[in-house]
């Protein structure tokens, strides 16, 4: 039990691999997206993102995928490496996992096919935004209140 406390810690206190997380997530999710989807006018059919849609309908999305790859990578690690040291790091680690886990689920969507399945996905979407945005105004208004 201890080994695995002293493991976890060591993990989440490293935010250059908790920054490839996401970027690992999304590459699994599109992986997902496009070998259980079958073709790709299914995916243009169906898949939430208009993103992806566009990418696909322009014969981008080598391009798009490398990009959202590399910017969730860029973006993780810059808000975690900022964070780190502070109060608000693990809740940035755990809002980056929530999104990865997000990722994860919503290339599962296309094996589950389950309409409740996809609106619980898109909900944690929501939530993880809404998450984000609260720790942001409780932030500002907290350190508003106690200057340092």
């Amino acid at each position: 039990m201890q080994m695995n406390l002293l493991l976890f810690r060591k993990f989440t206190g490293n935010y250059r691999i908790i920054a490839l997380v996401p970027a690992l997530c999304v590459i699994t999710d599109y992986m997902l997206t496009f070998f259980l989807a079958g073709n790709t006018q299914m995916v243009l059919q169906w898949e939430a993102s208009p993103l992806v849609r566009f990418a696909l309908e322009h014969n981008i999305l080598i391009l798009y995928i490398l990009a959202i790859v590399v910017f969730y990578y860029i973006a993780s690690y810059a808000v975690l490496r900022i964070l780190h040291g502070t109060g608000y790091y693990m809740l940035g680690a755990g809002l980056v996992i929530l999104i990865s886990i997000t990722h994860l689920l919503g290339g599962l969507s296309w094996y589950i096919k389950n309409s409740w399945y996809s609106n619980g996905v898109l909900a944690l979407s929501v939530v993880s935004i809404g998450i984000a945005c609260l720790i942001f105004f409780y932030s500002v208004i907290h350190h508003s209140s106690n200057p340092a």
